[in-house]
């Protein structure tokens, strides 16, 4: 009696933990899992919104063909693959330079913290607008300390500029990230033995040998998640984008989300975006597959 007490009571635990779970699988399914195959199945039709199911017409690899031809996507293409790699090392190098000085701190930890995490929790849209103030051509603190200070003559006009509108949005995006990857490699990093930076220094290990030969191999999982989420974040890159530049001047800060969005909502045509989005989907696994390979083979 007391066992088959239990077993009931433990079915009806069971089914109100599914009764919680219930509103965010519905949401889950409705607004992830089916976007993801009708992706999926829009990537190789043609369809007209207006005329509804009908007007869905199979094209396989139409739309891919035109990928290759397509001079915004391929621009967008090698934009993404230059944020990628200039944003993702040098925002987790900073995180973990970070870091480290704030593990060191004895005082002030918690406000310096704060000040490094805040521009992260701050609005996208305020950030831009900030950064927009920052970098103008003409006017804007940066160029005036620029030519004032530095004496340079023809400081770099930024966000109006086919060359510097990337960095410009570069540097904007790793000021805003770097925040969030420094407190979860100094998180990690509070977590370590201490024992093991007594014994290297009773060894003679100064700090840089340290640094290298404890801190960074023993952190080696943190930074591969760093890594990964910050490649991923950085081929989902949108909102400032659209807000400063809109993939301009010309195609020079076109990434794939934009013109995903430039297809679908602009020129309306779904199905060459939903390809788009494939494209995005299959670069994206590549990247997170080869990261995972690489963490098997350098993480303890």
């Amino acid at each position: 009696m007391a066992r088959s007490k239990m077993s009931m009571m433990m079915r009806k635990e069971e089914r109100a933990g599914y009764c919680f779970l219930l509103p965010s699988l519905i949401g889950t399914v409705i607004f992830i899992v089916i976007p993801i195959f009708m992706s999926l199945i829009l990537g190789f039709t043609e369809w007209n919104p207006m005329r509804g199911i009908r007007g869905m017409e199979f094209v396989g690899l139409d739309n891919f063909a035109e990928l290759v031809k397509d001079d915004r996507v391929q621009a967008a293409v090698r934009n993404n693959l230059i944020y990628t790699f200039t944003y993702v090392p040098l925002t987790i190098c900073i995180a973990l330079f970070i870091a480290t000085l704030l593990n060191r701190f004895t005082y002030f930890k918690i406000p310096l913290r704060m000040m490094v995490f805040m521009p992260y929790v701050s609005s996208l849209v305020s950030v831009a607008t900030v950064w927009m103030v920052l970098l103008y051509p003409d006017m804007g603190p940066v160029n005036a300390i620029l030519h004032n200070v530095f004496g340079v003559e023809m400081p770099p006009t930024w966000f109006i500029s086919s060359k510097w509108a990337l960095p410009g949005l570069i540097i904007m995006a790793i000021w805003h990230d770097v925040g969030y990857y420094m407190i979860i490699l100094l998180a990690n990093m509070q977590s370590l033995p201490r024992d093991v930076y007594e014994s290297a220094e009773i060894d003679g290990a100064n700090a840089v040998q340290s640094f290298f030969h404890i801190t960074v191999p023993m952190l080696s999982p943190s930074l591969f998640f760093c890594i990964t989420l910050a490649t991923i974040n950085s081929f989902k890159v949108f909102d400032q984008i659209n807000i400063i530049t809109k993939g301009g001047p010309g195609f020079s800060t076109t990434v794939l989300v934009q013109s995903i969005y430039y297809y679908a909502f602009q020129e309306f045509r779904i199905s060459y975006a939903s390809a788009i989005a494939l494209l995005l989907f299959a670069i994206i696994f590549v990247f997170s597959f080869v990261l995972q390979k690489l963490e098997k083979r350098f993480t303890f």
